[in-house]
């Protein structure tokens, strides 16, 4: 048998095994990611109330066709122009998810 160079205080070091930590289940109500849900669910509901009070205080917007300025601008000859035909003119159109303003005074 060849002689070995590894000293013999080295070779009958052994690397003792680490300890495994223990997987416990995770305590109740700490799983499953509800509470991450129940969050965005308000969230949401939160942002739905704000957008529709929005709409309600704020029911006009630029016209985006015009680009609020109340006018069309011809393509052919561009120094014609006539009156937006989304906004007729107004330079302002309806959001979405809001009513007609009564007119009826």
């Amino acid at each position: 048998m060849l002689p070995s160079l590894i000293p013999a205080a080295v070779r009958t070091v052994t690397a003792a095994p680490s300890p495994t930590p223990s997987h416990s289940p995770p305590a109740a109500g700490h799983g499953g990611g509800g509470g991450l849900w129940l969050l965005l669910l308000l969230a949401g509901f939160i942002w739905l109330i704000a957008h529709l009070i929005s709409v309600r205080l704020h029911p006009l917007r630029t016209c985006r066709a015009c680009n609020g300025t109340g006018l069309h601008r011809g393509h052919l000859f561009t120094g014609a122009v006539r009156a937006c035909r989304r906004c007729g003119g107004t330079r302002r159109e309806l959001r979405p998810g809001a009513r007609a303003p009564d007119r009826h005074h």
